[in-house]
């Protein structure tokens, strides 16, 4: 006699059995959970007038790395004594910046004109130099007052049909942060990058010479 009485209430727990779990996926992206934030770093200057000069008749490849460990990341850096280095918690570059400096060093190359190929050392192309850059330094440092982003990359330049080192240089840059955090740091890190790559295109074409 009571069983039509419950077979409604069965078929309203099954609808809410199935309605709680797109609940809980719904507050997954909403409400007080965390937002990991991805960052993008650019070469702020990548619409600078290139610096004229003799195009050399050279192929050159381009190689870019990290030191293993801290740089060798997603995760972006910063310090607040100047002295150890953490982790932001939700801040992230969209890419490792070894890699993102590649195709970064490999574009401004490219625009500047003054060789006669670039490519990436991966492209399966054959070249006359490499150039290798090594990313030691990118981070925050917030013990000072305005924080500023602090950038070295580390530069060989070989004769890759010889294995005769050319060149080496380091190069440093930094950048005042319009704001101490995850967006601050990326901002200000293009920048440095930018005048970084600006340098290095001039250094690369003068050693090559």
């Amino acid at each position: 006699m009571n069983r039509p009485a419950i077979q409604p209430r069965r078929r309203m727990m099954v609808v809410l059995g199935v309605a709680a779990p797109a609940a809980l996926l719904a507050g997954c992206g909403f409400g007080n959970a965390p937002r990991l934030d991805f960052h993008l770093l650019r070469d702020a200057d990548a619409n600078a007038p290139a610096t004229p000069g003799p195009v050399l008749d050279r192929v050159l490849l381009v190689s870019s790395g990290a030191m293993p460990g801290l740089y060798d990341s997603d995760r972006m850096v910063f310090s607040a004594n100047g002295r150890s280095r953490s982790y932001f918690q939700f801040g992230y570059w969209s890419e490792r910046p070894a890699q993102t400096l590649l195709l970064l060093s490999e574009a401004r190359l490219i625009d500047s004109r003054r060789f006669r190929e670039v490519a990436s050392s991966t492209s399966g192309v054959r070249g006359d130099l490499l150039l290798s850059l090594r990313l030691d330094e990118l981070y925050l440092d917030a013990s000072t007052e305005p924080g500023r982003v602090k950038l070295i990359v580390m530069a060989e330049l070989i004769d890759w049909r010889s294995r005769q080192l050319l060149a080496r240089r380091s190069f440093a840059q930094a950048a005042p942060v319009p704001k101490r955090d995850a967006g601050g740091l990326a901002e200000a890190a293009s920048q440095a990058v930018g005048v970084m790559l600006g340098e290095l295109v001039a250094w690369t074409a003068a050693s090559a010479a």
